[in-house]
């Protein structure tokens, strides 16, 4: 029973599609100044040394030759020259260079599902992804980091510029609010298009229902062997985890149009949440054995609580 978000058929519509007015809130705002300010004392935490271009404020795992003084060590053969710290030989007469630390221009690539699924019922899944896309996409133009946004359907529908700096987060937000709702998802074209860019090594984090016909786990493995690190933000509502109806009912795929008549008893709800359970398991599974993090959350949970929280507890900031 597990596919898109299914909706009881009220007169002799046909395939769900978004609501107006579902569609209209999502042009509204996305994230509070006072959170604005909260997330502002966060970073992104990158496990792997990613390798970059302009010093971002991000702090790396390692050392290079950048900007940030980090200490001495002792001259070795085979040593740059130009490292050589002669202030210090003049002084103490040692002959030492200069350690500094890598300080990553991180790409940040989000990349948000926009599909009939994630606006399905009150929308509540694709207010979400745009709100968290909002949070995190200014976290890091604070930091000074790269940031590009992708909208989601049959493969990749829309592509933003490059974003960097801190007066461009007006920019995002208004390009979160404009983009376009899409009948279908297809995540295994949107990896393929993706990569087709040639963008910066960095973090994609993928926000989405994962509500798809289409066996995306190659593209993502291809992702993670490009050298990119790699989030999956699983979003789905308290209706598709604890769905509130009973009896003989209609349902209705809201990206396909398909129709299925059932009789929902006790029996057939606890299976359904059984195979759910089972479902977002082997999502988890599957991540976690190519190096994915792989982070559940619910679309009626707070915003504050997913990025001062839970975003937190997975490791995704810190």
């Amino acid at each position: 029973m597990i596919g898109r978000l299914l909706q009881r058929r009220r007169g002799g519509a046909s395939a769900a599609v978004a609501d107006a007015d579902v569609v209209d809130a999502l042009a509204t705002g996305l994230v509070s100044e006072d959170l604005l300010r909260r997330i502002e004392r966060l970073s992104l935490r990158i496990r792997r040394p990613l390798p970059g271009g302009p010093a971002g404020e991000h702090l790396g795992r390692g050392s290079s030759a950048s900007i940030e003084f980090s200490d001495h060590r002792a001259y070795a053969p085979g040593d740059d020259f130009r490292r050589i710290d002669w202030n210090a030989l003049a002084r103490l007469d040692e002959l030492t260079i200069r350690v500094t630390e890598a300080r990553e221009d991180v790409g940040l690539y989000l990349v948000l599902d926009c599909s009939n699924s994630m606006v399905a019922g009150d929308g509540a899944k694709a207010t979400l992804a745009r709100q968290l896309a909002a949070g995190l996409g200014y976290l890091a133009l604070n930091q000074l980091d790269v940031v590009r946004i992708y909208g989601l359907g049959d493969g990749m529908v829309s592509r933003s510029p490059r974003y960097s700096g801190r007066k461009q987060g007006a920019d995002v937000f208004r390009l979160l609010r404009a983009l376009p709702v899409q009948p279908v998802t297809n995540l295994t074209s949107a990896f393929a298009t993706f990569l087709a860019d040639r963008p910066a090594q960095g973090m994609l984090l993928v926000l989405s229902d994962l509500l798809t016909s289409t066996d995306y786990r190659a593209g993502l493995r291809r992702v993670v062997q490009a050298g990119f690190e790699v989030g999956m933000v699983h979003i789905l509502s308290e209706a598709e985890l604890n769905p509130r109806m009973a009896g003989d009912v209609e349902l209705i795929d809201s990206e396909t149009g398909e129709t299925i008549k059932i009789s929902l008893t006790l029996d057939t709800l606890s299976n359904y949440k059984r195979d759910v359970e089972h479902w977002r398991q082997d999502i988890a599974d599957d991540c976690r054995s190519i190096g994915v993090r792989y982070i559940p959350v619910q679309a009626e949970r707070s915003l504050d609580a997913i990025l001062l929280g839970d975003l937190r507890r997975y490791g995704l900031l810190e």
